[in-house]
């Protein structure tokens, strides 16, 4: 089966501490970078896109976020996550203005456009499967958290 993405605990970041939506972005823009999976053009893409089209999401039990930007700015399909060690005020999707406080930022670099709506849909399933929310939240590493995302995610073959 081929899975939908392939996954890198090196850009999984746990007990992150960010003042802002910005600096988690581009602290998960410098690792997605510094392993080579999006191009230079990728930071001001996203930070554009997200004041624009936000991607805050409020959940049962936490916010989460989902920043992502156009193929043309990615090298090698990834998700980058922070755990946040302090929540950070996202604005809601579909809202101009309402705040959601996040604790879990997966930044998608997809390269393919009928893949990233395939892993939104996916992400989607994962974000209302609380047990799933709770494990990469509470993950005690990055290789923990990975394990949990791989299983939800590439659970079915593209």
């Amino acid at each position: 089966m081929e899975k939908l993405i392939q996954l890198d605990e090196k850009v999984i970041q746990l007990h992150v501490k960010a003042a802002n939506r910005e600096e988690v972005m581009t602290r998960l823009y410098e690792k997605l970078k510094k392993y080579n999976y999006v191009k230079d053009t990728f930071l001001a893409s996203i930070l554009e896109r997200e004041r624009i089209f936000p991607t805050g999401l409020p959940l049962a039990s936490m916010g989460v976020a989902i920043p992502h930007t156009d193929p043309e700015h990615v090298v090698t399909p990834m998700i980058a996550v922070a755990v946040l060690e302090h929540p950070v005020e996202f604005i809601v999707m579909g809202s101009t203005d309402t705040p959601v406080n996040v604790e879990i930022v997966l930044m998608l670099a997809i390269s393919e456009p009928t893949k990233q709506l395939v892993m939104l849909e996916r992400l989607m399933g994962v974000f209302q499967n609380e047990a799933a929310m709770s494990q990469l939240k509470n993950a005690a590493s990055a290789k923990e958290l990975l394990s949990v995302l791989d299983r939800e995610i590439n659970q079915i073959s593209v």
